[in-house]
């Protein structure tokens, strides 16, 4: 894979772990730590906040670093891809709305609030709480229906047990 498009998934799969864990932050933790993403280094921006070491390489160091950069940050995308699968897995309609949030036009304007006007920071603040809102309400579905088959699956056992 191209380095540019290996950036580009991480940049949206550590956006999207980031908008989780600000609107739902036990479920992230947990989807996050089951898929070990703590023990992963997040892929930086641009090649001067890489970390290579000493700053005397050769030439094959320096191709062997960049695999070995590689290899860390495809361990991170590989954790992230898993923390979404867990979270579509468990919270599909929370998935879902998290997929449509990230896929509006403000969502990377909600980030930025130092140069606003007070007006554009209300309304950026109201756009968070609407955000936030709207995903309570999908958690909310996702839970009773985890609950309303939690409990049809524990009538179905409990009225299996003692046929034979």
């Amino acid at each position: 894979m191209a380095d540019d498009d290996l950036r580009m998934i991480s940049l949206y799969l550590e956006n999207r772990v980031r908008l989780t864990r600000l609107l739902l932050p036990m479920e992230a933790k947990v989807a996050m730590d089951i898929a070990l993403v703590d023990g992963t280094s997040e892929l930086p921006l641009d090649i001067q906040s890489m970390n290579l070491g000493d700053a005397q390489r050769t030439t094959v160091d320096l191709t062997q670093a960049h695999f070995k950069i590689q290899e860390e940050y495809l361990a991170r995308i590989k954790a992230l891809s898993r923390s979404v699968e867990l979270g579509k897995r468990f919270f599909p309609r929370c998935s879902e709305t998290l997929n449509q949030i990230m896929d509006a036009d403000d969502i990377s304007e909600l980030a930025f609030l130092e140069n606003d006007n007070p007006e554009d920071q209300l309304l950026k603040k109201q756009r968070y709480i609407e955000l936030q809102e709207v995903i309570k309400k999908a958690f909310d579905e996702d839970k009773e229906e985890f609950d309303r088959s939690a409990m049809l699956s524990s009538a179905s056992t409990s009225s299996g047990v003692g046929k034979a």
